[in-house]
C-alpha cells in the first residue's frame, strides 16, 4: 500500500562548513610550523655565523667537547709534531650536528609548507596565474601540431 502523506525528502546535512574549518585549521598548523621551522633555522644559522665571527668565544664549548670525544688520547704524533686528533673529531661533530639540525629545521619548513598548499590550493588558479605570468608552455602538446606549416 501507498502513503499519500509521506514525503521522500531526507534532511540532508551541509557538510561544507565543517570543511571550511578543517581546511583553516591545517592552513593555521602549516603556517605554525613554518614559523616554528624559520625561527630554528635562523637561530642555527646565527649560532654558527657567531662561532665563525668570534671563535675565541666558543673556545670553552670546543674544549668540552675535546674532552668528551676522547681528549689527549687521540693525539697523533707524526714526525714531532702532534695532531689533536680529538679537536678535528669535535669540530666535525659540532659541524655536523649543525647541519643535522638546520636540516630538520629546513623539513619542518618544507611540511608547513605543503600542508598549507594541500589545504588552500586552488591548482588551477596557480596555473592560470602561471600561464598569465610566464606566457603559454613552449612544449607542444602530444596531440596537437608543433605550428609551422601544418605539416
Amino acid at each position: 500500500m501507498r502513503e499519500y502523506g509521506r514525503e521522500d525528502e531526507v534532511s540532508s546535512f551541509n557538510l561544507q562548513p565543517l570543511l571550511q574549518v578543517i581546511r583553516a585549521i591545517g592552513a593555521i598548523l602549516g603556517v605554525i610550523a613554518i614559523v616554528i621551522g624559520l625561527v630554528y633555522a635562523t637561530r642555527m644559522f646565527a649560532l654558527v655565523f657567531a662561532a665563525l665571527h668570534a671563535p675565541e668565544a666558543f673556545q670553552a664549548h670546543l674544549d668540552k667537547w675535546v674532552t668528551a670525544v676522547g681528549g689527549g688520547e687521540l693525539d697523533i704524533a707524526i714526525g714531532g709534531t702532534t695532531y689533536h686528533g680529538a679537536r678535528i673529531i669535535a669540530i666535525i661533530v659540532l659541524g655536523g650536528g649543525a647541519s643535522i639540525l638546520a636540516w630538520i629545521s629546513m623539513g619542518i619548513m618544507l611540511a608547513g609548507a605543503k600542508t598549507v598548499s594541500w589545504t588552500l590550493s586552488d591548482r588551477e588558479a596557480v596555473k592560470k596565474v602561471l600561464v598569465h605570468a610566464f606566457g603559454p608552455a613552449r612544449k607542444p602538446e602530444p596531440n596537437k601540431p608543433s605550428g609551422g606549416d601544418g605539416k
